[in-house]
C-alpha cells in the first residue's frame, strides 16, 4: 500500500467524525508525529493543547487532557530530551504543561455545576476523585529537568497561582495549594 507521511495522516485524523474520538485519534498519532521528528514537538504540542478546547462537557474534557498529557509526556522538550533544540525549548514544554493543567483545573471547577442540585454532594465526591488527574499535570511540571529557579520564579509558580486564584472555587484552591 501507499506509506502516508505523519503530517498527511495528522491532517487525515482530523476529519473523523465524531469530536471526541477525532481529538484521542489527533493526540495519538500526535504523539507518533512529535516521535517521528518531522516536525518540532513545540508546534504539535501547542496545536493539540489547543484543538482539545473543542471538548467542553468538563468530565470528557478532563480525562481528554489527561490522556494528552499521558500521551506526551517523555515527548516534552526538556533538558536532555531528543524533542529540545529544534523541536523546541525547556519554555515551550512549561508553556504547554501549564496551559493544560490550566484547562484541566477549569474543566475540574465547572463539574461541580453539571446536573441536577440534588446531587451535588455526589458531585463533591465524584470531583474529590478526580482530583490527581488536575494534580499530575503539577506533577509533570515539577519533573521538567530544565525548569530551574528563575524558570520557577518568574513563570511557573506566577502562572500556577494565577490559576489557583483565579478559579475561585475552595475544594480546588485547597487542593492545588496542598
Amino acid at each position: 500500500g501507499s506509506r502516508r507521511s505523519m503530517l498527511e495522516l495528522y491532517e487525515l485524523v482530523q476529519h473523523a467524525g465524531n469530536i471526541l474520538p477525532r481529538l484521542y485519534l489527533l493526540v495519538t498519532v500526535g504523539g507518533v508525529y512529535i516521535k517521528s521528528r518531522q516536525a518540532p514537538a513545540r508546534d504539535i504540542l501547542k496545536d493539540l493543547v489547543e484543538m482539545c478546547r473543542g471538548v467542553q462537557h468538563p468530565l470528557r474534557g478532563l480525562f481528554l487532557r489527561n490522556y494528552l498529557m499521558q500521551t506526551c509526556r517523555d515527548k516534552l522538550p526538556d533538558l536532555g530530551s531528543p524533542y529540545v533544540g529544534v523541536g523546541g525549548t525547556v519554555d515551550d514544554a512549561v508553556d504547554f504543561v501549564l496551559a493544560n493543567f490550566s484547562e484541566m483545573n477549569k474543566l475540574w471547577v465547572r463539574i461541580q455545576h453539571q446536573g441536577p442540585v440534588r446531587e451535588r454532594d455526589k458531585r463533591e465526591k465524584e470531583r474529590q476523585e478526580l482530583r490527581t488527574l488536575v494534580g499530575s499535570a503539577l506533577v509533570r511540571l515539577g519533573s521538567l529537568e530544565g525548569v530551574d529557579l528563575p524558570l520557577y520564579r518568574e513563570k511557573l509558580l506566577p502562572r500556577v497561582l494565577e490559576q489557583v486564584v483565579a478559579c475561585k472555587d475552595v475544594m480546588a484552591q485547597l487542593y492545588l495549594i496542598e
